[in-house]
């Protein structure tokens, strides 16, 4: 059996995983810039981009199980010991996978960054009792006291 379409898959993964990386690099850029409205299309392309990418790793299984390999990390290593052309492609995807996982981790501590920054800003708005507003929905400041005035 030939490893032609082994190497198609193998191809087309890479592929698949570099527009990922792309959108992701286009994540990274809008949460440094602030940009956050383009971050519900940026997750609706990249779900998009992990279906096909799921797709494409079960074409890659597929073509390993056809040619005895099992279907999987190890049995790729094993394709790839056996052909230098499989050797190739499988090292590539292996790196743009790794550099897409940095991305993402990257992406991860963006995000998570701002949460914790949002949250910050929550509780000096809700000041330290945490159980009222420091502002209300007018901008004004809500009176912190059950009531009276101080100088009467």
């Amino acid at each position: 059996m030939t490893t032609d379409a082994l190497l198609n898959a193998l191809t087309a993964e890479t592929a698949a995983i570099g527009t990922f990386s792309t959108l992701l690099g286009e994540e990274q850029q809008a949460l440094v810039n602030g940009t956050l409205d383009a971050l519900p299309d940026l997750t609706e392309r990249k779900a998009r981009a992990v279906a096909e990418l799921s797709a494409l790793g079960r074409e890659r299984d597929a073509q390993l199980n056809a040619l005895g390999y099992s279907p999987d990390e190890a049995g790729a290593t094993a394709a790839a010991a056996a052909d230098a052309k499989v050797d190739t492609a499988w090292k590539a995807l292996l790196a743009a996978a790794a550099e897409a996982k940095r991305a993402n981790d990257t992406n991860g501590l963006l995000i998570n960054t701002r949460l914790t920054y949002t949250q910050q800003a929550l509780n000096v708005l809700y000041g330290p009792g945490n159980n009222t507003p420091l502002y209300g929905p007018d901008g004004r400041t809500t009176p912190r006291s059950s009531g009276g005035s101080v100088t009467a």
